[in-house]
């Protein structure tokens, strides 16, 4: 289920032939060859970063750091009793950082709640060719019996997390300044020009290492980027909580655990193709390049997240500290 934030929640990985991005692609593969719609993605990154402030400004900076506030409304189930559920929402707030040094050191801090009120904080970080999350995310067994765990398991966890790293960091620095890490390069192709609910937007296909591939979405009008989108597959349950005053009563909270579940099982729903898209506004210009300074997700046309960030500052020093590595495992 989706169930955290774009910063750090989904192992991005895009299927290019996905609803309406499939049609426009098909066409143009009808009037260019392959050698042409990637020197088209090259003009159109070209033209979008001259947009942006031009290569002399994009290659001064050395630093970027900002600070950003979440905010992500959520649809649940409270069961209050065993004769009374009630459908609610409740908006959930968090906190982000950023802070990027250039060519390949980056660190992404999140912090936030769940629909439970208990708080979280993460942070993924890229070092060169390393890129870990502290603290780690738990082992993924791979076996039938979940609760076996194996040493594959925690290495196919690690691996996870540093492509996971690695994805939203490209999503950031490539939806602000059109640039990637060397350490995870993207080939871009143009698929032509995507209609949506903001209009019809040059549109391009960047693929990466692992399977991961996404969209981003150049405005015709001012050349920059206007966004990015990926397409998953997902089971995404509405989450089913037990709200109740009923606790000393043992009966009745029995059999509120009991229409909980058969909540969950009549709510459930079959693993779906599914789309979200992330758009870029109110750009501010910082030290002569203009950067997006909101992010507004949306899953199937419904709002995920909204990311605003605050002051975004470049090239201020950051200690070299905050990118060490993770402490080696104790023997």
């Amino acid at each position: 289920m989706i169930g955290r934030s774009i910063a750090g929640g989904i192992l991005l990985l895009a299927c290019l032939a996905a609803g309406e991005w499939q049609e426009p692609a098909r066409k143009l593969n009808e009037q260019m060859t392959p050698e042409q719609a990637q020197a088209r993605a090259a003009e159109l990154i070209e033209r979008a970063r001259a947009a942006i402030g031009g290569e002399e400004a994009i290659r001064r900076i050395a630093t970027l750091t900002t600070t950003g506030r979440s905010s992500r409304p959520v649809k649940y189930v409270s069961v209050q009793g065993p004769r009374k559920v009630v459908e609610k929402e409740k908006t959930l707030n968090g906190k982000l950082s950023l802070e990027f040094a250039f060519p390949e050191q980056f660190r992404l801090n999140v912090k936030g709640e769940n629909l439970r009120g208990f708080g979280f904080s993460y942070s993924e970080i890229v070092n060169g060719p390393d890129a870990w999350r502290d603290p780690p995310l738990p082992a993924i067994s791979s076996n039938r019996d979940s609760r076996v765990i194996d040493v594959e398991d925690f290495r196919r966890t690690e691996l996870m997390s540093a492509q996971g790293a690695r994805q939203r960091v490209t999503f950031f620095i490539t939806s602000w300044l059109l640039r990637t890490i060397p350490s995870f390069p993207i080939d871009w192709t143009y698929i032509g020009r995507v209609t949506d609910g903001a209009g019809a937007m040059e549109t391009l296909v960047g693929q990466g290492r692992g399977g991961f591939s996404f969209f981003l979405l150049i405005d015709p009008q001012s050349h920059r980027p206007a966004g990015v989108a990926i397409t998953f597959v997902e089971s995404i349950q509405r989450s089913v909580l037990v709200e109740s005053s009923g606790y000393f009563d043992r009966r009745f909270m029995q059999e509120t655990f009991a229409r909980a579940r058969q909540e969950r099982q009549a709510r459930a729903r079959p693993p779906a193709r599914h789309q979200m898209i992330l758009r870029f506004s109110d750009y501010r210009q910082i030290d002569g390049v203009w950067l997006p300074h909101r992010i507004t997700t949306k899953v199937d046309e419904d709002l995920f997240e909204e990311i605003a960030f605050d002051e975004i500052r470049l090239n201020r020093e950051i200690d070299a500290k905050k990118f060490k590595g993770p402490p080696k495992a104790k023997k």
